[in-house]
């Protein structure tokens, strides 16, 4: 063999070699890529069709197309999809959903506790948007008669934004979603400014108890519940905060040896002028000053309007001083 031949046929085989590392990098390179977590709430592109979401069931669901018959199973989810204009699109809700009024004329899929699978199949949904309340059985059934199912268990003011972003980007209305949560983020920084400000100028939180009343054992919201982050939020300081769930039962006298100055009403039909003929609760500063209010469901929801809401208690609040 001469040598041109020699150099030629060496030159063949770094080619060859080089060629095959290259593939062995790039496949190497895939792989870890497919292996890495997905980031949170990041659609990802399937096949050229549709996209993957990640729920906060931590659950990665494909959504095929954007859906044109949604079930939703929950009074927050129902309220996010008519905020993001998507009224049309629902072809059931369940018996808790009554916002906004157009829900009430919807057919229902029964309770929440659990989930009908049947009933909601009957609707031929091609999304169904899910709670923590739903309970996961339901979700798994439904996922493996491929319905693609988002389940959600929102448990902060931001868990209520990223709700929010997944059912836009399932829905194709994502610039929409993104809209809403930039107006919400919007609220909650004026909320914390105000209530900052309130601090710098001297004012002290004041001491909210928000429950029941009526009996020597109260629920009462404790920490970590939607009332006591909005209280907090909104510059008081929750007097069950010691609770050990967000909701648990807290002793009458415990409640007035911590003399609330602010006090509001959860349970529905609750009188406000009862609490004032009251001869243990009216020793209270909130009774002597007359601030007790009553609170809606718009603080136990956890769709737009409680992130809205927030901006009311902040200047119910701030006028109670």
């Amino acid at each position: 063999m001469t040598g041109r031949k020699m150099v030629k046929k060496s030159g063949y085989v770094f080619l060859l070699t080089a060629a095959a590392v290259l593939c062995l990098i790039m496949i190497i390179l895939v792989i870890r890529w497919q292996s890495m977590p997905r980031p949170f709430l990041s659609p990802v592109e399937k096949g050229g069709k549709g996209i993957i979401l990640t729920d906060q069931f931590d659950r990665e669901v494909l959504i095929p197309e954007p859906p044109r018959r949604i079930v939703s199973t929950a009074p927050s989810n129902t309220e996010i999809l008519f905020a993001l204009g998507l009224g049309e699109r629902v072809v059931a809700v369940s018996n808790w959903c009554d916002y906004p009024p157009a829900v009430l004329d919807l057919p229902k899929i029964g309770d929440i506790f659990p989930v009908n699978v049947e009933k909601v199949l009957s609707f031929r949904p091609d999304l169904v948007l899910a709670h923590e309340f739903s309970g996961r059985e339901s979700v798994l059934k439904l996922d493996e008669l491929g319905v693609p199912v988002l389940a959600f268990k929102p448990d902060s003011f931001k868990d209520i934004l990223d709700s929010i972003i997944t059912i836009g980007q399932a829905t194709g209305r994502a610039a929409a979603a993104e809209e809403l949560v930039g107006r919400l983020q919007g609220i909650l920084e004026e909320v914390e400014e105000a209530a900052r400000q309130g601090r710098r100028d001297g004012e002290r939180r004041l001491k909210v108890y928000a429950g029941e009343i009526g009996g020597e054992l109260l629920w009462a919201a404790g920490p970590g519940s939607f009332l006591d982050q909005a209280i907090t939020l909104a510059g008081g300081e929750n007097i069950a905060g010691g609770l050990v769930k967000p909701w648990g039962q807290m002793n009458m006298e415990i409640i007035l040896a911590k003399d609330p100055d602010v006090i509001l009403l959860t349970m529905p039909g609750a009188d406000p002028e009862r609490i004032y003929t009251d001869k243990l609760w009216r020793e209270t500063a909130a009774v002597k000053k007359r601030q007790v209010f009553m609170v809606d469901n718009r603080y136990s929801i956890p769709g737009p309007r409680m992130i809205e809401a927030l901006a009311d208690l902040q200047a119910l609040l701030a006028g109670c001083h």
